[in-house]
């Protein structure tokens, strides 16, 4: 792209704060889309995001902060916002999603995931500026076998609604290249874990939730060797993938090929098998004289253990079992051996482990509250206000409207 100006959304998630930082590392000049009550703890987030990512404190000279929500109309942005940002950004990176797997926020998935897409379209619309759309691999639902880039809807089922709403809105987003109503590509990463070789993630959610588990039951001393049942398909594979390797290959990509109207997995060739998992779990257990099995079926009476991560994992259960096997032509073809894929084994769970250990198994933003003495950071919100961090390039926007 020679306009290097974009936006994104999501900036501060775990995808999106990664994306973030390779888009300033390449030189791109970012509007960040952020749900903050106000621009100063907008501003400590997107801070906290760069030190994280390893970004200098200079860089915040190249971010132009947006107080909006992509699951409101117009982006809960003004009409004047909107107008210039039509005008200066070549491109939308979206990464923002909810990718809770608990029913409870089954409405706010819906909301983020598809709501969030329609929004973005209706700005996109009648405009050259291509989407970049962040999806996810696991739109392939129950499928099992191979799963082609090129394959989306075959009527297949759902574990949960995350699943449902990231078909539906990669459905509206198909469609719209389709017909021609916007210009852009689709990116479906995996699951994603910390970065290479330090384990730095912005939160711990899903494949943490196993991770965490195995350090609660570690802390733990059995009067004997006590063994512990996890209904697991022994045989399985977890397509994980290191966060600073996808949004490297991400931001490759875009930048080789632009808005291809291609799809690409971003997967791992290679997954990790449970078997791998279940060696590195009973090695960190030994001193506990704990073993977990992984069986298919928990059956007869549940120990005090069992019962506890049977409740832990429910919502996760449907991730136990095996999964796809993900086609990686196009992004093959458009990586062209540039960013070889890292390998992963058991080595790579202990740095996971150790970074969740020394963040407490709280989010980046979590311990900076708890921490602060000041006003705690108020999230997840929109106002009437929209505020634009102020710089040359968008000094014709008032910094507040």
């Amino acid at each position: 792209m020679t306009n290097r100006m974009v936006l994104l959304t999501g900036s501060t998630g775990i995808m999106g704060s990664w994306v973030l930082g390779e888009a300033l590392a390449r030189g791109y000049e970012t509007f960040v889309l952020m749900r903050d009550a106000d621009r100063d703890s907008a501003l400590e987030r997107i801070k906290a995001v760069l030190r994280h990512v390893d970004r200098p404190v200079s860089d915040i000279s190249r971010i132009h902060i947006l107080l909006g929500d992509t699951s409101q109309p117009n982006l809960g942005l003004s009409k004047q916002v909107l107008d210039v940002i039509r005008e200066q950004i070549s491109a939308v990176v979206h990464c923002a999603a909810c990718t809770s797997f608990n029913p409870l926020q089954d409405a706010e998935c819906w909301a983020t995931n598809v709501g969030g897409v329609v929004h973005l379209l209706e700005f996109l619309r009648n405009t050259e500026i291509p989407l970049y759309h962040v999806s996810t691999a696991y739109v392939a639902g129950k499928r099992r076998g191979v799963v082609l880039e090129t394959e989306l809807d075959v009527n297949q089922e759902f574990n949960n609604t995350y699943e449902r709403s990231k078909c539906e809105s990669e459905k509206m987003v198909r469609r719209a290249l389709d017909e021609g109503r916007v210009r852009g590509s689709i990116f479906r990463p995996s699951i994603i874990i910390g970065a290479m070789p330090d384990g730095r993630i912005s939160q711990f959610m899903n494949f943490y939730n196993v991770l965490h588990l195995v350090e609660i039951i570690a802390s733990r001393r059995a009067n004997g060797n006590e063994v512990v049942r996890m209904a697991t398909v022994p045989h399985g594979t977890k397509n994980l993938i290191p966060v600073d390797w996808t949004s490297k290959a991400l931001w490759t990509i875009i930048d080789r090929e632009g808005p291809s109207g291609q799809v690409y997995h971003l997967t791992n060739p290679c997954p990790v098998t449970h078997q791998m998992i279940l060696e590195w779990a009973n090695q960190l257990l030994q001193p506990a004289n704990i073993r977990v099995e992984f069986v298919e079926e928990l059956r007869g009476k549940l120990t005090p253990l069992e019962s506890i991560l049977s409740s832990r994992l429910q919502n996760y259960s449907p991730y136990l079992v095996d999964e796809p096997q993900f086609d990686r032509t196009n992004t093959e073809r458009a990586l062209n051996g540039s960013l070889p894929f890292p390998h992963i084994d058991a080595r790579q769970f202990d740095p996971l482990m150790e970074f969740a250990r020394a963040q407490q198994w709280r989010s980046l933003f979590s311990l900076r509250r708890k921490a602060s003495t000041q006003k705690p950071v108020a999230v997840f919100h929109t106002t009437d206000k929209q505020e634009i961090a102020p710089t040359p390039r968008v000094s014709e926007i008032p910094a507040q409207l």
